[in-house]
This record gives C-alpha cells, sequence and structure tokens, in this order.
C-alpha cells in the first residue's frame, strides 16, 4: 500500500482542534469542513499493510526508522495513493476507525524537505527512503551517534553507528575496498579475454573512446564502454565476429563497437581509443557494518540526497541481507533471501 500521511501542526492550529473527532470541528472553528492549510504533510511511502486499522497499528507501535511524525492519532489524514482493495482517497482518522473525507494537499505543507537515501536493515531487503535531514534524523535511524564510512568512488557515504560492534547490534552488509582496474592496450585486453575465454571464463574490461573520436562533447562516462570476453570476436572457433557494449552512462547500450572502432572495422575515421582497463573479478573485503545505516550523498557541508539513478544502484547492490561465517581464517559473506526463510 502506498500512503502519504498529513498531520496538523500545533503552532497553525489556532482553534485547537488537533485530536478532535470530525463531528467536533464545527464546535471549535467557524465550520464543519477540514482546514487543510493547518496541515503538514509528514511521510509518504510505500507501507506492508492491507487495511487503514494496519496502518494506524504501524505508526503507533513500529514506525518506519524514517518517519519523523508523531503515532497516528485523532484528525490525521491517511491518503491512500495506491492499493489494490482500498479506494485511493483521503481517510480522517476517528477515534474509532477511518472516515473518507475531502481534502486538498495543495493546501497542506511538506513538514521539511526530504533527503532520498537507501535504508539497510539486518535480516531485510534493501529501501530507497524519504528522509528528514539533520543529524538528529540519522541518529534516529542508525539507533546512535553517527559515523560516515567512506568507500565509494562517488561523493556518497555510508552512515552507520558509530558504537556498532561494541554494543552488539547485528551484524548487517560486507563492504568491500573500491576496485583498482588494471590498465593496458586494446592489444592486451583482447589477449587477454581470449585466454580466459579458452579456459572457460568470462573477463569484464572498459574501453574509454579519446574525445577527438567524436563531434560533440562527450563526458567520460559516455565515452566509457563496458565489454565482456564473451563476446564472439573473442571466442574461438565463432562463425562471426562481433564486440557490444554499452556506455557506462547508460546513453548507449549494446552498441556494435567493432563498426565504429579505428582497431577493428571502423577504420583510420573510426573511434580512436584512449585506454582500456580489465576490472577485477574478486572484491577485496573492507569491513561489516553493524546495525542499520544508509547511504547518502557526502558531497556537500552536509549530508543530502541521492540522485534517483544512485538510489536505484545501491538499492540493487545492497538489496539482499547477508550471514557471516569464518572460513580457513576468513570471514565469507553469503547473501540470502528473508522472504524465503519462512518457506523452508
Amino acid at each position: 500500500m502506498k500512503i502519504r500521511i498529513y498531520q496538523i501542526n500545533l503552532e497553525r492550529d489556532g482553534d485547537r482542534i488537533a485530536f478532535q473527532d470530525l463531528e467536533n470541528l464545527s464546535r471549535f472553528q467557524q465550520s464543519a469542513d477540514i482546514n487543510c492549510a493547518i496541515y503538514d504533510r509528514v511521510y509518504e511511502g510505500e507501507v506492508d499493510c492491507a487495511t487503514l486499522e494496519d496502518v494506524f497499528q504501524k505508526f503507533n507501535l513500529e514506525h518506519p526508522s524514517e518517519y519523523m511524525g508523531r503515532s497516528l492519532s485523532v484528525t490525521d489524514i491517511v491518503e491512500v495513493v495506491q492499493d489494490p482493495h482500498l479506494e485511493p482517497g483521503f481517510y480522517f482518522c476517528g477515534s474509532i476507525g477511518f472516515q473518507r473525507v475531502e481534502f486538498d494537499p495543495a493546501l497542506a505543507q511538506v513538514k521539511e524537505q526530504t533527503i532520498r537515501v537507501v535504508i539497510c536493515e539486518p535480516g531485510k531487503l534493501s529501501r530507497i527512503a524519504e528522509i528528514q535531514p539533520g543529524l538528529e534524523s540519522l541518529q534516529q535511524i542508525v539507533g546512535g551517534y553517527i559515523e560516515p564510512y567512506y568507500g565509494f568512488e562517488e561523493e556518497v557515504c555510508i552512515i552507520c553507528n558509530e558504537e556498532g560492534k561494541l554494543i552488539g547490534l547485528p551484524p548487517n552488509r560486507m563492504v568491500y575496498m573500491p576496485p583498482e582496474p588494471e590498465e593496458m592496450t586494446y592489444a592486451e585486453l583482447c589477449s587477454r579475454f581470449r585466454d580466459a575465454e579458452r579456459s572457460g571464463q568470462h573477463l569484464t574490461g572498459h574501453i574509454i573512446f579519446a574525445e577527438d573520436s567524436f563531434t560533440e562533447p562527450y563526458s567520460e562516462e559516455a565515452r566509457t564502454y563496458v565489454v565482456s570476453s564473451s563476446n564472439k570476436a573473442f571466442q574461438p572457433n565463432m562463425g562471426g565476429y562481433s564486440i557490444y557494449g554499452s556506455a557506462l552512462d547508460g546513453s548507449d547500450p549494446l552498441a556494435h563497437l567493432e563498426r565504429y572502432m579505428a582497431a577493428e572495422h571502423g577504420g583510420e575515421g573510426g573511434w580512436k581509443i584512449e585506454r582500456c582497463c580489465l576490472m577485477p573479478t574478486e572484491r577485496i573485503p573492507a569491513d561489516i557494518i553493524f546495525g542499520t545505516f544508509l547511504i547518502c550523498d557526502c558531497s556537500g557541508s552536509e549530508f543530502g540526497s541521492l540522485t534517483q539513478k544512485q538510489a536505484e544502484r545501491y538499492a540493487k547492490e545492497f538489496r539482499l541481507p547477508e550471514r557471516f561465517f569464518r572460513t580457513g581464517g576468513e570471514i565469507q559473506a553469503v547473501p540470502y533471501h528473508p522472504g524465503r526463510e519462512s518457506e523452508r
């Protein structure tokens, strides 16, 4: 169920109608209509609830970690945005159940600007969430004093509980050192690819094309193509010759590179290669994060919002929770799907 929650801002509640039932509104104000302008939108997101009563229970007993409003109470408005069983609309929370009402969300205010983050909890799938900015919000999510962990190539970081290991929080996810690509020529890359395919392995590399290969300016990400050794050009005894590659920024998926590359069929007027990189096949563990953590932007003076693409990428990378085992003197992280545990 996708919902939004609206609560009366007590500072704008001049008639003191907060926590009053619907039928009592006319006693405190000039009209029985709901004054939308005194409401703030305090939550928007997906919740695992089948009914509005489930929503009431969740936002009283088990708040989502990113929820910063007060417990759901009388006069609060729950907007059902999308649900297979409930009709979309606005529902007034009364002392006994919910009642469908007219409500104009355009007149309400958003409590504070939110930031987009990825939240990872032990034993649960990762999720994208909108949370309130600021230290208090971050501390509430991780359950204590925060510690940033900078382990990414771009300006994002993990925010975790700085005492997670000391106070016995459960292990959550393994984090790894940023990969160090091995630079080489195109001829060396082809040779490594062919050796890998002959031994039944697959490797992944990057081919970065020179800026002057194009009539328009492109970023390095747009000029960098991800290529696999599984292409026909690198496999022995293939009937065809093809090299498919996809631009790193997603702008040019599955391009027939052999047609454009000067080093292949593109000839003298083709795309010139600036350099090539072979990506490492194994990740090197750096640390284990204990307790709930979140991933956010760290490019400014304060922790900020991920882009939608970043959020989707990190939610996918950290999607599954992990169990940890010690084997051969090393700790191994094994991902698992929490929804399948009950099926065993």
